[in-house]
């Protein structure tokens, strides 16, 4: 999906990188597999087509490379928001003025993100719709369908379930689901960093 959304925008792609050494030589779309992550050239342009928040993370810290924005013609984005490095604007995408879209996001097809808005960095907001003056902080996840209400903020690290509809704050590394959504597990206050790939949840009180 990422490689089709470079393509849209006019950027050439030198290549693919990936770890399964049963892709390397493979095509996908019209460029090769090339070889794995590490063999990717010091400072070469780059974009993370991981959908993982946490190892888009990893990757984005570990990896000394010129992390370039993606945005797709079919998306619409106000001039007066700041859009950070390393981020992908798929089609259909609608940012209102504003906005402010941190580094390493996703913003997945027909995602909406309303006026003022915040998004911070490698969070992913799928088929979703952030109102406006909201805020989806630091690898925050906002599931297919679902709809963050104006002026609510949704913690660093939490999930907001598909069909969800927020109407209060969500905690930070908390899961949320349902319409008003509720809180049904939440992360270890020493998860929140976004560095480990499969902590254990805990049930709210």
């Amino acid at each position: 999906m990422v490689a089709s959304v470079l393509e849209a925008a006019g950027v050439a792609i030198a290549g693919h990188y990936d770890d399964d050494p049963g892709t390397w030589g493979t095509t996908l779309g019209a460029s090769r597999v090339l070889g794995s992550i590490d063999d990717v050239p010091r400072r070469a342009p780059a974009i993370i087509a991981i959908g993982d928040n946490r190892v888009r993370r990893q990757l984005a810290e570990r990896l000394d490379l010129a992390w370039i924005t993606v945005v797709h013609p079919f998306s619409w984005l106000h001039p007066a928001i700041r859009l950070g490095p390393g981020t992908i604007v798929c089609a259909g995408v609608l940012v209102q003025v504003g906005a402010q879209i941190g580094a390493h996001v996703i913003l997945n097809n027909r995602a909406g993100v309303g006026h003022d808005a915040r998004v911070g960095d490698f969070a992913h907001i799928t088929v979703a719709h952030l109102g406006a003056g909201a805020s989806a902080g630091q690898g925050a996840l906002l599931g297919m369908g679902s709809i963050v209400l104006p002026r609510v903020t949704v913690g660093d690290w939490a999930t907001v379930g598909a069909g969800a509809i927020v109407t209060s704050d969500v905690q930070p590394g908390a899961t949320v689901v349902g319409s008003p959504a509720r809180e049904i597990i939440r992360r270890r206050r020493s998860d929140l960093s976004g560095r480990d790939p499969d902590p254990a949840p805990r049930r709210p009180r």
